[in-house]
């Protein structure tokens, strides 16, 4: 025996779907267009740069904050090989965010100084620059 099929059922039931359907991307579309509002900026660049204002600044001069290999940082003379060799490095210069990058007040974190040494600086910056 073949089922009869309620073809007004199921046009009622596929356009309760279809509206709710229609109801989400809306929904998504509204969201897509709310204004976002930035509530906090900080950044770390070469060049000392610490902040937005500068970057654009910088930005807007054209300069360029490729130094040599500061000393504090590491003995280029024992790193350092014009020709391409194994554990060498061919370029004296880089981009350096800090001169002093130990400077970092484990404290204000709440972190041991024991565990500070241990840290990568890069987790050290990032905290200082999201708590700015």
């Amino acid at each position: 025996m073949v089922e009869s099929i309620d073809y007004k059922k199921l046009m009622a039931t596929t356009l309760s779907k279809m509206e709710v359907m229609q109801a989400r991307i809306n929904e998504l579309e509204t969201r897509q267009s709310e204004a976002i509002a930035v509530v906090g900026m900080a950044c770390r660049f070469p060049g000392g740069i610490n902040s937005p204002e500068k970057y654009w600044s910088f930005c807007q001069a054209g300069l360029d904050a490729i130094v040599e290999v500061p000393k504090s940082r590491w003995d280029i003379s024992k790193l350092y090989s014009q020709e391409p060799t194994l554990g060498k490095m061919n370029t004296a210069y880089g981009g350096f965010l800090q001169e002093n990058i130990t400077e970092f007040d484990a404290r204000f974190f709440s972190i041991s100084a024991r565990e500070a040494s241990s840290m990568d600086p890069q987790q050290r910056l990032l905290l200082e620059v999201a708590w700015e």
